[in-house]
Order: C-alpha cells, then sequence, then structure tokens
C-alpha cells in the first residue's frame, strides 16, 4: 500500500510513496522515480554536465543495439553486457567530471530505468534524489499536482531500501518539512553504504560524495516516454 502524507491547508495535492509495483502502472498524476545509488544522481549528473541528448532506455539490448548505431553516444549502465558494447559504469561522478558532455548519453538500469517506464500513464515523470531535492520540491509545490514518489528498488530489490527513505524525505520536502539529516541517519545505519563501496571500488567513494549531499544539483529531469525509449530534459529550462 501506499503511504499518504498530510496536505498543507494551501495545498490541494495529494503525495504518496509507492510501496507496491501496480501502483506506478495505475497512476495518473505525476511520478517522481527515486533510485538513489546511482541512476536517478547520474541522471542529474549527466544534466548538470550540460548533456542535452540524454535517452533512457528500459530494454538492455535495445540500449546497446542503439549504442552500436550510433558509435559517438555514450552508454551508461551497471548492467553486465558482453565485452564488444563499449560502456561507462552507471555513475554520477564520471557523467559529471569524467566524459565528455558534447555526445548523446544512453542510460539503462536494473532498476531506476524500469521504475521510469512503469509510468506509462502519468502525466508528468519526474527523477529525483537528495542531490535536486529542493529543485524537485520547488518544480512540484509550483505546479501542484497529485504525486506518486516510486522508489526504484520495487523493481529489482526491495531490501535496497535507501530508494524508500529518500521517497520519505523527497515527499516531506515537497510538503515544506524537513526531514533530510534524519533520512542521512538512517542510511548510515543500515549495511547499504558498505554494500555500495563494496561493489564499486573504483567511483563508489566519489560517487557516494555526490549521492548523499543536498542540493547540489539544480536540475529536474523531465522524462518523456515513447515506447521503450524516455527522453529527458530539464524540467527547471521549460
Amino acid at each position: 500500500m501506499s503511504q499518504t502524507f498530510q496536505r498543507p491547508q494551501n495545498s490541494r495535492s495529494l503525495v504518496k510513496v509507492a510501496y507496491e509495483p501496480q501502483e506506478a502502472r495505475l497512476w495518473r498524476g505525476r511520478g517522481i522515480v527515486i533510485d538513489l545509488f546511482r541512476f536517478s544522481n547520474t541522471v542529474c549528473a549527466l544534466l548538470k554536465s550540460g548533456r542535452r541528448d540524454i535517452r533512457m532506455y528500459s530494454d538492455p539490448a535495445r540500449a546497446a543495439a542503439i549504442k552500436a548505431i550510433e558509435k559517438k553516444s555514450d552508454l551508461f549502465s551497471e548492467i553486465d553486457f558482453p565485452p564488444e558494447v563499449d560502456k561507462y559504469d552507471n555513475s554520477p561522478y564520471i557523467a559529471l567530471h569524467a566524459s565528455d558532455a558534447s555526445r548523446p548519453a544512453l542510460i539503462v538500469t536494473n532498476s531506476g530505468s524500469p521504475a521510469v517506464a512503469s509510468l506509462v500513464n502519468a502525466e508528468e515523470i519526474l527523477i529525483g534524489c537528495f542531490a535536486n531535492m529542493p529543485f524537485v520540491a520547488r518544480h512540484c509545490r509550483e505546479k501542484q499536482m497529485d504525486t506518486l514518489i516510486v522508489p526504484a528498488c520495487l523493481y529489482y530489490d526491495k531490501k535496497h531500501v535507501e530508494d524508500f527513505i529518500c521517497a520519505r524525505a523527497v515527499a516531506d520536502a515537497i510538503e515544506g518539512r524537513e526531514s533530510f539529516a534524519a533520512a542521512l541517519d538512517e542510511i548510515r545505519l543500515s549495511a547499504r553504504m558498505a554494500d555500495f563501496m563494496a561493489f564499486r571500488p573504483e567511483t563508489g567513494k566519489r560517487d557516494l560524495n555526490i549521492i548523499l549531499e543536498k542540493g547540489t544539483m539544480d536540475v529536474v529531469p523531465l522524462v518523456k516516454l515513447s515506447g521503450a525509449c524516455g527522453t529527458i530534459t530539464d524540467a527547471s529550462d521549460i
């Protein structure tokens, strides 16, 4: 079941956190996907770096096929592709500091991409994290709409509790409450940071330095779905 947050007196919109995958597919308002480790931050970093052509794919094979055709594009993914598929890791640090921002960016991931693709009936799809939380919250307050916040781990592994923790903090921020410090403490008390570092020895620490900061990327990723592809732009530029 979803968790509904109390509306302020001057608000007419609901904010919910999804706890079952089917909630996203049925949702018709605004959906915000939270994949804290790392899809959400990588997408924000791609926008912040100045990338103008960013596309998300829900199907790894499709993403690899597009990469093979568009040889001057960059593919970002943590998925284990065959060796002949040239790609970057799904790393916000690489997206922001160690790749060519003039090239098209393609991204496909285990949880974030399917979560976005599930929002097929949503009026608006955003991507959020701590790094852009103040800007997503402002966008939602200025453009009132019933909002479902979708933890991406629903589509991969529910033990990735950081998505739920961040989703609740984003809901609080939209409603004008501050819970970032408590959310950060909750993540640090879990085993998830150690898990992350164990599997990402090359960029893990630098990625976490981006992931666990609030308000460092003033972008609001907006996704327009077309089949298995989602075009990503910055809603704050509209």
